[in-house]
């Protein structure tokens, strides 16, 4: 996929039928991941994930704000090798400040109206990643990188 427009909606229609992502965090030498129930902004330079934050993946982006998420469609079948897409994002993560917290929940409860108990509770962060680049991997090999900020392609 070298067209930007052609991949950002591609990617717009897997995080509209994925509710869960793969959560990436760092401590010292150890990485920690936990499944997260996610949702994208508009633009797609933003991904939303709520935690408690007496955690242990709020306390390591507290330390280290870099995280990746990673997102699939792969169903654990044979067919999955010419017809999953997986991306990983990766960006910088942060509690979304209370200036901005309703917009933010707006968007997270949208995609995952279940969640508005743990969402609106007084003990949940809203967590923001800036998105820094997608790399976006179809059919196991097929690797394409976009730096969302720039709306740009990255060759490999």
């Amino acid at each position: 996929m070298k067209d930007v427009p052609q991949l950002k909606s591609r990617l717009a229609a897997l995080f509209a039928e994925q509710y869960f992502a793969v959560l990436a965090t760092r401590t010292g030498d150890h990485i920690h991941t936990a499944l997260v129930a996610f949702a994208a902004g508009e633009n797609l330079k933003t991904i939303f994930v709520c935690t408690p934050r007496a955690t242990r993946k709020y306390a390591n982006l507290k330390r280290n704000p870099s995280v990746s998420l990673m997102v699939h469609n792969s169903s654990n079948l044979a067919t999955d090798i010419r017809q999953a897409i997986a991306v990983t994002v990766s960006g910088t993560a942060e509690e979304v400040p209370a200036g901005r917290l309703e917009d933010a929940r707006t968007v997270y409860l949208a995609k995952q109206p279940h969640m508005s108990g743990f969402a609106n509770s007084p003990n949940t962060a809203i967590i923001e990643v800036t998105v820094k680049r997608y790399d976006v991997v179809v059919r196991f090999q097929d690797v394409t990188i976009l730096e969302i900020q720039e709306d740009r392609i990255v060759s490999l």
